[in-house]
């Protein structure tokens, strides 16, 4: 049976597994303790219980950790939404309050505002697609319907077959089409609770006589499945950065014409290979469909399919506390799975996510492909800073743990994978629950922890960071990485 094993986060930092944040706040801290210990010398004990103190805290800070973070991690997080607060950059009020009402425009709070719709049409020249242009970040972002199938049912071979052909599509993602522009793509995988009953509006719609006994049964059991049915979307975003692609759309004129041609190129070319990966696709989405769905995330009531696409953003919105996030007729809080299972685990291990939680969730997986000679770089750099902890320790007489044993197999492991062919990728997992109430979603994040705990996953609630964690996290738009700096992969 095929089995993935995800390699352990690094615990590596700087020196020694610290970071640099915590090297300074510790070696303050050190200092504050000897001149504490001066101080107290020469006889100034109030002096001397200050510094005493403050060495207490900076070394405190420097080597805890809160919420699976340090706290030196902390800080830029807290002073960020502390300043969002100041300037009440916390609360969002949009469609109608907002500034530009125009039907281009793309009404999104926080760093999704940037947003607007680029008009392009199909090689039908009947159907249009939903291209959103990000000027000032100069990508193009759109959105692919696919239709799941039940893969834990499916046979063994089937489902070998099919994992197969996704780590084809994931490949050809990172080799071909990121060098012909594609910046990052994203798996949106949405689990809402079907309210409208759809097996009993479709017995409503077609049957012939209401009157029969086969009737009735049909629609009482339809009437009782419905409070316990769901409707699954699963949705595949990629995003094009238009300087990669600023040869071709200068050749094809320049214009923001030009950029939706050579975009819709590469789609038609992305969805063959989905579609020869053996997924059904539902094909890009509409300006109409894509804002629906944008507005379904922000507004649970809404059920509409197409929305006018300037209404896809939310009526208002705003952080509750640190933990939660509001918008319009849902409360939403965004998990991020920080370590993967770090057991081997069967191609099905994320099922009992889908089908052992209730309510609405969504499961977003962004991922972006790391540049051939930039990734043989950081395995490169990451083989010789392990080996140089490894004879650090030797020399200091050190423990050397299991973990970082583990750590270690795993950089050679990625070095044979990258040697053989494969794509390395950044990536992150995040885990968005909404509910209509902060005590259901209080509940509701309760059991999505406990399944993911079970599937061998650690998760943290991204205290302080809700409001950009839900556009990451419940919007397909391919969003939540920090951008790569220079040569650091």
């Amino acid at each position: 049976m095929t089995q993935f094993h995800f390699p352990p986060r690094s615990t590596r930092g700087s020196i020694l597994g610290f970071s640099w944040g915590q090297i300074g706040t510790a070696v303050a801290g050190v200092i504050c303790l000897v001149i504490a210990a001066n101080m107290l010398a020469v006889g100034r004990q109030g002096a001397a219980g200050g510094l005493l103190l403050a060495a207490v805290l900076l070394l405190t800070v420097g080597l805890l950790r809160i919420r699976g973070r340090r706290v030196t991690e902390w800080t830029p997080i807290v002073a960020g939404a502390l300043a969002q607060r100041v300037a009440r950059q916390d609360r969002y009020r949009g469609t109608v309050w907002a500034a530009n009402p125009g039907t281009k425009h793309l009404h999104l709070p926080g760093p999704a505002a940037g947003y607007q719709w680029l008009p392009a049409v199909a090689a039908d020249g009947l159907t249009e697609v939903g291209l959103l242009h990000h000027r000032r970040e100069g990508t193009v972002t759109a959105t692919l319907a696919c239709a799941g199938s039940n893969l834990v049912l499916a046979d063994t071979s089937v489902q070998h077959q099919r994992l197969t052909a996704w780590a084809d599509v994931a490949n050809l993602l990172g080799t071909e089409y990121a060098d012909s522009g594609l910046a990052r793509w994203s798996l949106t995988a949405r689990a809402v609770p079907d309210v409208s009953n759809r097996a009993q509006r479709y017995l409503a719609k077609q049957a012939v006589d209401t009157g029969t006994a086969a009737y009735r049964s049909l629609a009482e059991l339809t009437a009782a499945a419905g409070p316990g049915t769901q409707r699954h979307d699963v949705f595949l975003t990629v995003v094009f950065d238009v300087r990669k692609l600023s040869g071709e759309v200068a050749d094809a004129g320049g214009t923001d014409a030009a950029i939706a041609t050579v975009v819709l190129d590469k789609l038609t070319g992305v969805r063959a290979a989905v579609r020869e990966a053996g997924i059904e696709t539902g094909g890009w989405l509409t300006p109409r469909q894509y804002a629906a769905v944008l507005r379904g995330q922000f507004d649970p009531e809404d059920t509409d399919l197409e929305v006018a696409p300037h209404t896809a953003g939310p009526v208002a919105a705003e952080t509750v506390g640190w933990s939660s996030y509001r918008h319009d007729s849902g409360f939403s809080q965004t998990l991020w799975v920080y370590e993967m299972p770090r057991q081997p685990v069967p191609m099905t291990w994320m099922t009992p996510l889908f089908t052992r939680t209730v309510g609405r969730r969504t499961v977003a997986v962004v991922a972006e492909p790391v540049p051939a000679q930039l990734a043989q770089l950081a395995t490169r750099r990451d083989k010789v800073a392990r080996a140089g902890d490894e004879v650090t320790k030797r020399r200091m007489r050190l423990v050397r743990t299991a973990r970082e044993d583990e750590e270690a197999r795993a950089v050679e492991q990625v070095d044979r994978e990258q040697a053989a062919g494969h794509v390395r990728y950044r990536y992150a997992v995040l885990v968005t629950v909404t509910a209509d109430s902060p005590e259901q979603l209080r509940h509701d994040v309760r059991a999505v922890r406990r399944v993911l705990a079970r599937c061998g996953c650690q998760a943290v609630v991204l205290y302080g960071e809700q409001d950009q964690a839900f556009v990451a996290g419940a919007l397909p738009l391919a969003r939540g990485l920090k951008p790569m700096r220079g040569w650091f992969a």
